[in-house]
């Protein structure tokens, strides 16, 4: 059984698994799948296109893509990822707590 990534990370909710997009969009090319309870590293989200009510996406941490945030529980606070850009993996991001 693989080992829980470090914080933050999320968890696939979604029982048929979901896509991982190449950018922040379902016109966006499929470029992997996760299974349904799935973990992954989450690197920082952005607010992008709507998945059934949900504007929130993430950017994983160990592989090239995206993931819709409505079908991924976080665990952990998944900063934005211009606040991560801009002050590195260890800058805080006050208020950042949604998603």
């Amino acid at each position: 059984m693989a080992s829980t990534p470090r914080e933050p990370y999320g968890t696939v909710v979604n029982e048929s698994g979901i896509n991982v997009r190449e950018f922040p969009s379902t016109d966006s090319s499929v470029v992997a799948r996760l299974p349904y309870r799935s973990t992954v590293g989450l690197r920082c989200k952005v607010r992008a296109q709507v998945v059934d009510g949900n504007d929130v996406w993430y950017l994983l941490r160990d592989r090239a893509g995206w993931v819709a945030a409505r079908y991924v529980d976080n665990t952990g606070n998944v900063r934005l990822c211009k606040d991560v850009a801009a002050g590195g993996e260890g800058a805080a991001a006050e208020g950042d707590t949604a998603g």
